[in-house]
């Protein structure tokens, strides 16, 4: 059965109704919208692993997964979602297990085209992207996460902050564009593994 272009907040039931996966002792406060069209599928849309919590105020746009291949809205176990976050699935996006995410994230794996001068950005479409957040990742509040961009495991993003490329695992990055300050740990940035992780993100 088809689902309509429609925005459900009024509790688990309906939450049901809109996500194919929700997991043991997952809770999603009243108050998340959730905006989508199309089908349901069995392993596509919006799954949620166990043990989640996802605050009032935040918004899941996943658009219509029969005319996008792409769409998909993946997030593990254990993952927090603070109040008032953007989250687009439209170009695909994976979080992992264990990550949090704070008050007013936007994570968007969808923009505009905007290249053609002789268009307005309105008549040339959207663009799509894949995301993937490794475990163990730290979103600091009011954070941008742009298009085509991997997070790696256990790295941490300042407050404010803009990401347009990759980051490596366990770096510490601020900044619009956001770039690594520091690492955890005794990390260094330096060698083959810093340089392949900022490489350009791609699909598959």
């Amino acid at each position: 059965m088809g689902l309509s272009n429609r925005v459900k907040d009024a509790g688990m039931r309906d939450y049901h109704e809109l996500i194919e996966h929700i997991g043991e002792g997952t809770s999603i406060a009243d108050g998340v919208e959730i905006i989508r069209s199309g089908s349901k599928y069995l392993n596509r849309g919006i799954i949620i692993g166990d043990h989640c919590y996802i605050h009032s105020g935040s918004r899941f746009i996943l658009g219509t997964l029969d005319d996008n291949p792409y769409t998909d809205l993946i997030i593990g176990n254990f993952v927090q979602i603070n109040w008032g976050c953007y989250i687009s699935g439209e170009g695909g996006l994976e979080i992992g297990d264990r990550v949090l995410i704070g008050p007013n994230v936007c994570i968007l794996s969808a923009g505009h085209g905007y290249i053609d001068d002789t268009k307005l950005i309105q008549e040339q479409g959207l663009t799509h992207g894949k995301i993937v957040i490794e475990e163990d990742v730290w979103i600091g509040g009011g954070s941008v996460i742009l298009q085509e961009v991997r997070l790696g495991k256990g790295c941490v993003i300042g407050g404010g902050s803009t990401v347009v490329n990759n980051v490596p695992p366990y770096a510490v990055v601020a900044g619009n564009p956001a770039k690594v300050i520091k690492w955890r740990g005794n990390r260094v940035k330096t060698g083959f593994h810093f340089i392949r992780w900022m490489k350009p993100f791609r699909r598959g």
